[in-house]
This record gives structure tokens, sequence and C-alpha cells, in this order.
């Protein structure tokens, strides 16, 4: 019996409060406005109903997918087997002395702009960035020459077995675009973030000018990822440099291209589909590398059954 079969019966034994459905188009919760659906797709309301989520995931043999705000991901066409678990519910914010306390969930520029509106200074440099907090964790988000790792203290993490640990910083865990978090599959339900005082008059001016910085850049033309290959600094210079070198703007697969405005972000402009996005983006690499010597590697990550035809 196949998994789309057993569905109905599995369903059923998930007893959750939260939002759960079958064959969820996963175009719905990705930047990219792409990808096929979901067998199970859930929307725990919070942390235990996140818990009975994947023990029961476990007991049925499901793998489960932990979903934040749907950046940097290329969902296969194929969509993805098993379970997504959509943690938008875990979006508390509170404030603690010199700390702010975010949910996993919880959008990241919501995440700035309530951090400043607070009067606290830290996470300006994510606003107008878009995914969640747990997702700028789990990639170490940087920009504007800085990390989320320089501010990080701790994370409350969900155990296979449903107990909560919490994850201290730890520098030597940390590198650009990398984080202790990619080593397995646990959820981040919340962070304690570091902060300082600072008026939010200044605070605000600092997020509007990265915010019409990213709209200059071309970040909200089109359905994207954001930067399609990391920022390696042995090249000298940014990936979307090394492709504008070679002449890649516009080159387009199907109904995706390398955008106009900027060699490295890839959008979905005219109906693309993943495979379109996946294509493109083996023949940048492959070219920029047989151009410049220099290797790209990708930060859009591939998610989903890539295998079936």
């Amino acid at each position: 019996m196949t998994l789309v079969h057993k569905l109905p019966n599995i369903q059923d034994k998930f007893n959750i409060r939260g939002i759960l459905v079958a064959q969820e188009p996963m175009w719905r919760h990705t930047t990219f406005r792409l990808g096929g659906p979901a067998d199970l797709y859930a929307q725990p309301l919070d942390a235990e109903d996140l818990a009975q989520l994947q023990k029961m995931a476990f007991q049925e043999g499901l793998d489960l997918f932990l979903l934040g705000g749907g950046a940097n991901l290329l969902v296969s066409d194929q969509g993805i087997r098993g379970l997504v678990a959509d943690t938008r519910n875990l979006n508390e914010w509170r404030r603690e002395e010199n700390l702010v306390i975010l949910g996993g969930g919880l959008d990241v520029s919501e995440a700035a702009w309530r951090t400043s509106a607070s009067g606290a200074k830290g996470l300006e440099f994510l606003f107008g960035m878009p995914g969640s907090v747990g997702g700028a964790l789990w990639m170490n988000a940087r920009c504007y020459n800085q990390e989320i790792s320089d501010v990080f203290e701790w994370a409350d993490v969900l155990n296979a077995d449903g107990s909560v640990e919490r994850i201290p910083m730890n520098p030597n865990n940390w590198a650009y675009k990398h984080s202790p978090f990619q080593e397995d599959s646990r959820c981040i339900l919340r962070c304690g973030i570091r902060v300082e005082e600072a008026p939010f008059s200044e605070l605000r001016q600092s997020m509007v000018e990265k915010r019409n910085d990213r709209e200059e850049k071309g970040h909200y033309r089109a359905p994207c990822a954001g930067s399609a290959f990391k920022n390696n600094r042995d090249f000298g210079v940014p990936s979307g440099v090394l492709i504008d070198r070679c002449g890649l703007k516009g080159l387009r697969h199907g109904g995706a291209s390398v955008s106009q405005w900027h060699g490295n972000i890839v959008i979905n402009d005219q109906g693309a589909t993943s495979s379109h996005v996946d294509s493109l983006l083996d023949e940048v690499a492959r070219i920029v590398e047989e151009e410049s010597g220099f290797c790209m590697e990708r930060e859009v990550l591939r998610v989903g059954d890539w295998q079936s035809p």
C-alpha cells in the first residue's frame, strides 16, 4: 500500500490541535513560488503539537521536514515525501533586559522590527530579509558584514524523544553560512539574542536603508530565493560579480532566468518549474568554473523528491 493510500488512516492518528492536510502544494510556502505537494503538511499550534507530530512521524516511519519561511529552498516539482511541519506558529517575542527571546518560526524581518521598536540594537541588519528566525539561525544568515552568530546567545531545541535542550553559544561551531543546527534535524523552538539599548529613531533609519538597498538590488521584483550562490571570500569578488563577468545576466532555462539587475539572483519570472531553476543553477556554476576556475557553492537548498521522473 502506498503512502497516498495510507494517508487517511495516518491523519487520524496524529491528533494535533493545529492544521494537518494531505497533498498541500509547496509553491504556496516558498519564496520561489515553486514546489510540488507534500504528502502531509501540518501547522502545529505550539511546541507541544510539534512534539506530537515528531512522535507520530517516527512511529509511522515518515520523514519529517521542518519548514520555516520558505526562503533559500528549491522544492522539487514532485514535492516532498512524508510530513512537512510548518513552524510559523512558534512566533513568540519578548524582551528580557539585554536579551530578546524569539520563536523559531517568527518572521525574521518582523523580529528585527519588534526588537528595534523596543529600543534594542542587534537585529536591524536582518530587516527586509525573507524567512524565519529558525532558518536564519540554521544558515547563520549574513548580510551587511554581520552574521546572526554575532548576537546569538542560546537556542532551545526539540530532541527526538520530545525533550527540550538548551544549546549555548560556542564560537567553534559557527562559520560562514554554517551553524551547529545543520548537523542534525532538531527543531529550533526559540532563541536568545543579545541586544544593546539604542534609540529607535536611529535603528529605524538603519532598517529603512537596508530595506531600500535590498529593493534597489531587485530582491522583491520577482519570486526568488535571494542570493543563489554563496560568496566565497577566496574568490576576491562576490559571486554576482563573477556571474556578471561571464555575461550570464538574462540567461534563461524555461521560465527561470538570471536576473538582469543582479547576477546572483535567479528568478521565477515566466512560470518556471523547480527543474528549470535547478538546471539553470547548474549551468551558471559550470560556466563560471570554466571561465574563472572558481567553483561556486549553492546557497539555495534542494528539498524534496528529486529522484522521481
